[in-house]
C-alpha cells in the first residue's frame, strides 16, 4: 500500500526554522531528503515519512523538546499554502474553517479534519489515518499555527475552551499552558480544538470574493489531481476506516462523493484492481477489530461498537468467520505473548 503524501506547505515552516537556526542547508536536504526547490513548488508534494525524518532533524539539532509548538507560534504569510489563502478569502470565519476542511487532504493525506458545532460549543477535530502517521511535534505545530493565524486573520486571538491531543502529556506542560491558555486533555481519541460557537460568525478582514474564486478552482484542481494519484482502493480503505462506527455513512454513493468522481467511475476503477467496496469493508473491519482487540484499550463490546455492528453476537460471528477464532479467544492469545 503507497504512504500517503503532504504539501510541501506542510513542511514548509519548519524547514525554514531550521535553516535560520543555523542548519546547513545541504546537511538539510541531504538528511530530510527535501530540498529547497522542492518548496519552491506550490504544488509539490512529499512522502509522510519524509516529514519524521525532518522532525527527527529538528529535535538532534535544537535540543528542544518542544519545537513544534515554537515552529507553530510563527506566522509567514509568504509561506501560506493555497488551502489556507482560500479560507481567508472568505467572508466569514465558519465559511473559511469550511474551506479549509473541504481542502485539507491537499494538506495532508494521512489525517482527517472534522468542524462540528453542538451547543455554544464549535470544534476542530484532527484524526490520523494511523497511529504510525501521528506525529507529536507535527500535531503541536498545527494547533499552534492554527491559534496564531486567528490572530492574523480575525485581528484577535480565539482562546480555546479546550484543547485535547492523542499523546500523552510531555514534560513541558508550561509550554502547553502559555501558548494555549486553556484546560488540555491528553491520551484522547482526537486532537481537538474547542472554542465558542459565537466565533464562527466573525467576519474575515482579508475577504476578497474574486480571488477567492480563483483559489477555490486551483484548489479543486489540486484536489482532483490528488485523488487520481496511487491505487483507488486504498483511498477506498481510508474513507472506510473513518465511517465504520456510521453505518449509514459507509456508503459507496458517499464514497464516491469523497474521491471527487461518480459511483460509476468508482465501481469501475475498483473493478480494475480486482476488488469491491464490500471487499474492502470487510477487509478493513478485520484489520481494525484485530488491533483493537491486540491494543486491549476497549472492552470486546465496543469493539463490535466502533466496528459498525449493531449487536455484539453478530460482530463475533463475523470475527470467527474471519479467524477462526472468537474475539475473546483472539484478545486472551494476543495478551499471552
Amino acid at each position: 500500500m503507497s504512504l500517503p503524501t503532504i504539501s510541501v506547505s506542510t513542511v514548509i515552516d519548519t524547514y525554514y526554522t531550521l535553516l535560520e537556526l543555523g542548519i546547513e542547508q545541504t546537511f538539510l536536504e541531504n538528511k530530510s531528503g527535501i530540498s529547497v526547490t522542492d518548496l519552491e513548488n506550490p504544488d509539490g508534494r512529499v512522502c509522510i515519512s519524509k516529514l519524521k525524518l525532518l522532525w527527527d532533524i529538528a529535535y538532534a539539532y535544537t535540543e528542544n523538546p518542544a519545537i513544534g509548538l515554537y515552529v507553530g507560534e510563527k506566522v509567514d504569510p509568504s509561506r501560506f499554502s493555497v488551502v489556507t489563502q482560500a479560507s481567508f478569502q472568505c467572508k466569514t470565519l465558519l465559511q473559511g474553517l469550511q474551506k479549509y476542511v473541504r481542502f485539507f487532504s491537499i494538506v495532508n493525506q494521512a489525517a482527517s479534519l472534522t468542524l462540528k458545532e453542538e451547543g455554544e460549543l464549535a470544534t476542530l477535530e484532527f484524526r490520523f489515518e494511523s497511529p504510525e502517521f501521528y506525529s507529536i511535534p507535527e500535531m503541536e505545530r498545527m494547533a499552534a499555527s492554527a491559534l496564531a493565524r486567528s490572530q492574523y486573520l480575525l485581528g484577535k486571538r480565539i482562546t480555546p475552551k479546550y484543547m485535547s491531543f492523542q499523546h500523552s502529556a510531555p514534560s513541558y506542560i508550561k509550554d502547553y499552558e502559555s501558548i494555549f491558555s486553556a484546560p488540555i486533555l491528553f491520551d484522547q481519541e482526537t486532537t481537538t480544538i474547542a472554542f465558542q460557537r459565537k466565533f464562527l460568525d466573525t467576519k474575515i478582514n482579508l475577504n476578497n470574493p474574486h480571488l477567492l474564486n480563483v483559489l477555490t478552482d486551483y484548489a479543486e484542481n489540486l484536489l482532483k489531481k490528488i485523488a487520481t494519484k496511487g491505487n483507488t482502493q486504498d483511498q477506498v480503505r481510508k474513507f472506510i476506516k473513518h465511517n465504520l462506527e456510521d453505518n449509514d455513512a459507509l456508503d459507496v454513493k458517499l464514497a464516491a462523493k469523497k474521491l471527487n468522481m461518480s459511483r460509476h467511475t468508482l465501481y469501475r476503477k475498483l473493478k480494475k484492481e480486482g476488488v469491491s467496496f464490500q471487499s474492502l469493508a470487510e477487509e478493513v473491519r478485520q484489520a481494525e477489530a484485530k488491533r483493537h482487540l491486540e491494543e486491549n484499550n476497549v472492552s470486546i463490546s465496543e469493539v463490535a461498537y466502533l466496528l459498525g455492528f449493531s449487536e455484539l453476537s453478530a460482530f463475533s460471528r463475523a470475527f470467527k468467520r474471519w479467524t477462526g477464532e472468537s474475539p475473546v479467544q483472539f484478545r486472551m492469545n494476543s495478551v499471552s505473548k
